[in-house]
């Protein structure tokens, strides 16, 4: 019951913050901007108040995570909506990197182009896999944990790209947007291939719930007022691709129904091994060394031996009794 309590007072840390911070940020981008400039009429008011918003409730989530870490779940994790999210995601990022390969580039250098595109195709056959995981309610993670970390290898090279190409931009509030998107969901992903694998679960799993909860912050106050601003007409603010926006949209979609689903997912038992996942052979028994082990006796010494089981010793008779044979006897006498 206390677990749950504490999973309802994140989750309402989480709300609270998305209600204040999202329509600042739709009210900034859609009227306060100067598509000439780049910058708000308001000067820093609403962009201070962003901030504040979004680091207090990253702040307090991280807090009440640390105090009252959730239960580690019983994987895998059984999800129709991350496995239908994961699978939109999955096609998107190797969408993306075709896209920047045979068309317009994400990036101005061309190695850093293709490393990116590399890296957004091997996350997105990973993220196909977890989608056909979540859908089947099999960990395929377990007993290959080195794929899980292809997502974080794109945040990673995500990251690099964005210093390359912000170096010039002149909206530092709107690049610090999009970094720290990408940064928790490099976070999330990390803590969700360990959680997979099966490393530190207890931190795995804390890690998870807070720095999806903080992705999803920071991909609501990016990516759905990019797409009012598409759906306005209006020029971008900055110089990340619009198709590296869905990417994070859908990305933090997935997210947000994993952690729905590890919400609903019972907690994992507190000892014993872990059962098998599905498809997997349950480990040999280890033999018993003591069985046959007169007949290695009797192939090292060419002796028959025999065990028996141990007699238990009868019951002495009370001292009193005892004292009274004794004076009957003459010998003792």
């Amino acid at each position: 019951m206390e677990k749950q309590k504490h999973s309802m007072r994140i989750w309402k840390i989480f709300l609270v913050t998305l209600i204040i911070a999202l329509p600042i940020r739709l009210y900034q981008t859609l009227f306060l901007l100067e598509e000439e400039t780049g910058f708000y009429r308001d000067g820093d008011l609403t962009t201070g108040a962003v901030f504040i918003a979004l680091m207090a409730g990253c702040l307090l989530i991280f807090i009440e995570g640390r105090k009252n870490p959730p239960p580690v779940p019983a994987m895998p994790v059984k999800s129709l909506g991350a496995a239908v999210a994961g699978m939109f995601t999955g096609f998107l990022f190797c969408g993306q990197a075709l896209f920047s390969l045979l068309g317009t580039p994400a990036v101005d250098n061309a190695v850093m182009n293709q490393l990116l595109a590399a890296s957004e195709i091997l996350a997105g056959l990973a993220l196909l896999a977890a989608a056909y995981g979540h859908a089947v309610g099999q960990n395929l993670w377990r007993r290959h944990p080195l794929p899980a970390l292809l997502p974080a290898l794109w945040g990673c090279v995500c990251l690099v790209v964005l210093f390359i190409t912000y170096a010039a931009a002149v909206n530092i509030a709107e690049n610090v947007y999009d970094t720290f998107a990408v940064v928790f969901l490099l976070l999330f992903f990390f803590a969700y291939a360990k959680l997979h694998a099966g490393i530190e679960p207890e931190k795995a799993a804390c890690g998870a719930l807070r720095y999806g909860l903080m992705a999803i912050l920071f991909g609501a106050v990016t990516v759905v007022p990019e797409l009012a601003q598409n759906a306005a007409g209006m020029s971008p603010v900055t110089a990340y691709p619009f198709g590296m926006y869905l990417m994070n949209g859908a990305a933090s979609l997935f997210v947000l129904f994993f952690l729905l689903g590890l919400r609903r997912t019972p907690a994992a038992p507190a000892a014993g091994p872990e059962p098998p996942a599905r498809g997997e052979e349950a480990p040999p028994e280890q033999p018993d060394e003591t069985e046959g082990f007169a007949q290695r006796l009797h192939q090292a010494y060419g002796e028959e031996e025999t065990f028996l089981p141990r007699e238990e010793p009868a019951p002495r008779e009370n001292n009193s009794e005892n004292q009274e044979q004794n004076e009957d006897n003459p010998l003792v006498k």
